[in-house]
């Protein structure tokens, strides 16, 4: 699988990519947090604090569970699951939005 280094590198330099696009997960201190890419600098923070990578709200790279979409470096099988995983999450958000909605709407029935 390729690095946080690798992935990093490829945004930057493959014009298919727009930085702007991508937000980066990493360990500060014992939290995670998410950070726009183009603010992220590797002097200050190492790339072995990066977690994923995302695109657009999907994760594109992961070092655990192993997840590279942008280079393909995984198995099919393991392509498969990622596949799943990211539509089982993508149900799971619409719900939580819906909930919410209903929720809303609700208070505001109320509130007549």
């Amino acid at each position: 699988m390729k690095t946080s280094k690798d992935v990093y590198n490829r945004i930057i330099y493959d014009n298919k990519y727009d930085p702007e696009e991508f937000m980066i997960g990493m360990k500060e201190g014992s939290d995670i947090i998410d950070c726009p890419f183009e603010e992220y600098d590797p002097e200050e923070v190492p790339m072995h604090s990066i977690l994923y990578f995302k695109h657009n709200e999907q994760i594109v790279w992961s070092r655990n569970p192993q997840i590279d979409l942008i280079f393909g470096s995984v198995t099919k099988k393991r392509q498969k699951e990622i596949e799943e995983e990211q539509r089982l999450l993508k149900q799971k958000r619409k719900k939580k939005e819906k909930k919410e909605r209903e929720k809303l709407k609700k208070k505001q029935e109320q509130k007549k």
